[in-house]
């Protein structure tokens, strides 16, 4: 299915280039569409040299992954032969280019492009560091029977797999998630977003390229890059500690894990619903729908007085010049208002 996203991604480029010959903005698109094409690249290139040189802990992960009964190879043994896995291959190979939709969306929308662009930036730079924690590959790698269970609980060892250390946490269900939030402002987008977020979820476990430990560790991990897209750091410690809190009890207290398999399955459950719940209090309160007005009280220089014109606030300023200010050029998925000089 790679090649899918490869004529996806070449068709997606092309378009663009063609709008960045008029408009500005596509042209920016066009820059950032570029650098992400050069950025996979040498991403594929790291890993494929990580995955000659580490030891897998795959086996840790699934011994961990029996606790929640297996999904991975659950759901690979029941959608794998069906219309749905291709569906399913599709939205997995395609999330790049749902990253760049997204930035489109807010570069062009007059929406939080910076901050788009520095979460997927976070997601990325950090996530490829966790994985050198718990290097691990997925099922279909370690097991080449997958979906089909292994007769007997393997012993614990690390394994040589010619396959990326790419597995703990998943950073395509951290992306599905942070769009999803990136694109609660706008009605419109909250069902497409809310039904890509649902098919990486299937994609990860029934193409066994994850186990659903490395969903729960998302969670945590795609609030601590939010918020730390958002400047609030306190919650991204917070996000940050659980994720490696997680790991390092995947990769060192596994005897308690397998000794207590319910406490740890509703310990998983917990860590998804509090930081779900964690993140709706912080930022949750800040949903802005982009179609209503954002009343502007405020000035953006000391002594400028304010005043609304036809849906555009003019603002006054002592030496009586007046400027004109877009109520709706920046508003911060943290509240802020940033009014944009037009």
């Amino acid at each position: 299915m790679a090649y899918v996203f490869q004529i996806a991604l070449t068709c997606w480029f092309a378009a663009v280039g063609l709008l960045a010959i008029r408009k500005r903005q596509a042209l920016n698109l066009f820059l950032v569409s570029g650098v992400c094409i050069v950025g996979l690249v040498g991403v594929n290139a790291a890993l494929s040299l990580a995955a000659q040189h580490t030891a897998k802990y795959d086996l840790w992960l699934y011994s961990a992954d029996t606790a929640l009964g297996s999904p991975a190879f659950l759901l690979g043994r029941i959608f794998s032969r069906t219309w749905l896995y291709t569906l399913l291959q599709l939205t997995y190979d395609l999330m790049p280019l749902v990253m760049l939709l997204v930035y489109a969306a807010h570069l062009l929308l007059r929406g939080t492009p910076q901050r788009v662009l520095a979460a997927f930036a976070v997601n990325f730079a950090a996530g490829y560091l966790i994985y050198l924690l718990l290097p691990a590959c997925g099922p279909r790698y370690a097991f080449p029977d997958f979906p089909a269970l292994p007769p007997t609980a393997p012993a614990l060892y690390t394994l040589r797999l010619l396959a990326p250390p790419n597995c703990m946490p998943s950073l395509h269900v951290s992306t599905a998630v942070l769009v999803c939030w990136f694109c609660r402002r706008w009605f419109w987008a909250q069902p497409p977003v809310a039904v890509n977020l649902a098919l990486t979820v299937m994609a990860t476990l029934v193409g066994g390229e994850h186990y659903a430990v490395d969903l729960v560790a998302a969670v945590p991990f795609a609030l601590f890059v939010y918020a730390a897209a958002q400047r609030k750091f306190r919650a991204a410690a917070v996000g940050l500690g659980v994720t490696l809190a997680f790991c390092c009890a995947l990769r060192f207290g596994l005897a308690y894990i397998l000794a207590a398999p319910r406490v740890f399955a509703a310990l998983c459950a917990s860590v998804v619903a509090a930081g779900w719940l964690y993140w709706v209090k912080l930022f949750g309160n800040h949903h802005i729908d982009m179609r209503q007005k954002v009343p502007m009280s405020f000035a953006f220089d000391q002594g400028a007085e304010s005043r609304h014109a036809g849906g555009v606030a003019l603002l006054e300023r002592v030496d009586g010049t007046i400027e004109s200010v877009d109520p709706l050029g920046a508003v911060g998925d943290d509240g802020n208002v940033e009014g944009i000089r037009i």
